[in-house]
């Protein structure tokens, strides 16, 4: 089944956006440019080869080249890199 992402808020920066999904926040690796977005929320389906990759990021470059990545991953991190989801979807949030 598809992975669907949802980019409900843009800090800072100015309008339009470039969304892009890469492997990771560095300038090498695999990436795939989204779409120019200009208004929120905006959701997408993600890219079929970014299915097998264990993690992934979203990338936004704004109007002024800026780019905002977060490589934290939100659900519980392995020291391999790993990210823990449950198989009912839920991610773990250790405290």
């Amino acid at each position: 089944m598809p992975t669907q992402i949802t980019v409900n808020t843009i800090s800072g920066g100015s309008s339009p956006y470039d969304i892009w999904v890469c492997d990771g926040c560095g300038t090498s690796g695999t990436c795939q440019y989204i779409a120019t977005i200009t208004t929120l929320p905006y959701s997408f389906t993600l890219p079929a080869i970014f299915e097998t990759y264990t993690t992934y990021v979203v990338k936004i470059i704004d109007n002024n080249g800026c780019e905002y990545c977060d490589s934290n991953c939100g659900y519980k991190l392995f020291q391999d890199g790993d990210c823990f989801e449950f198989m009912d979807g839920t991610p773990y949030e250790f405290q």
